[in-house]
């Protein structure tokens, strides 16, 4: 018996390289698939400044890959991430400028736990854009709780200088997180995309509902702002909660929103 065991030992070595082999190649024909019409697609040159607003406990990593996709699709020449301290200090890195193509600009929140201080700061932060650096259109891109943030500054009076949002996207975000007397005050000239994921099997994403999901966008829809709806139905992989904004066809569905 005893000979026998590396024998048992070697079989299944082989048997699990051979599934994760099969894994990664299912993992990569998956993306090729998906990221065809990224690569077949040109894009138009706006000066409109798109800002993505991570969510609940994000970093870097949220929204940074996504970004760096998007320039090496040629879709933008200009990305840049501005850090913001818990005590609302700015640290810029990539580009300085924000008057390229389709420039974009990933925040990442120090304390990304706070969604009060997170809005404060995120207005803050348009703020200086639009009278440091003249910005003066911008699209926003939340996910989860990143789209809460961007509901609530969009449903704001704001007493300071601001750039006008000429796009929001929403995706993997439920309504219900946000008072439905709010609505009245969405500016209804915002083109706005609702994007939900579901996981074969289950009721959405293993963390927001489809269900949460959609009625974002009809009572979006019902308020008269200008709204479209997108659910990417699959296995976790790409249908997971944080996995929607590592997923070649929202990438794809983003860049047709945007810039298409």
């Amino acid at each position: 018996m005893k000979r026998k065991q590396p024998k048992r030992h070697h079989w299944l070595g082989k048997t699990v390289l051979s599934l994760l082999l099969l894994a990664a190649g299912g993992y990569w024909l998956w993306w090729q698939i998906g990221s065809r019409p990224i690569h077949a697609r040109t894009y138009r040159n706006t000066n409109v400044v798109t800002v993505f607003i991570p969510g609940y406990g994000s970093n870097s990593l949220t929204f940074g890959p996504m970004v760096s996709r998007f320039q090496k699709d040629h879709a933008t020449n200009q990305v840049t991430t501005i850090k913001i301290s818990a005590t609302g200090k700015r640290t810029v890195t990539g580009a300085k400028r924000y008057d390229g193509k389709n420039p974009l600009i990933s925040v990442v929140f120090e304390d990304a736990k706070a969604p009060v201080k997170e809005t404060r700061q995120l207005t803050a932060l348009l703020h200086w854009l639009r009278t440091k650096h003249q910005v003066k259109r911008v699209n926003l891109v939340g996910h989860s709780m990143g789209s809460n943030l961007s509901f609530r500054y969009l449903t704001t009076q704001h007493t300071d200088f601001q750039p006008q949002v000429v796009k929001y996207i929403s995706f993997a975000s439920e309504f219900y997180r946000d008072p439905t007397s709010q609505l009245s005050h969405f500016p209804k000239s915002v083109q706005t995309l609702v994007i939900g994921g579901q996981i074969f099997g289950a009721k959405g994403d293993w963390a927001v509902s489809l269900a949460g999901v959609k009625r974002y966008e009809q009572e979006l829809k019902a308020a008269g702002v200008p709204t479209s709806l997108y659910i990417y139905r699959g296995t976790p992989i790409g249908a997971y909660h944080s996995s929607l904004h590592q997923n070649p066809y929202i990438d794809a569905k983003i860049l047709q929103f945007l810039f298409a």
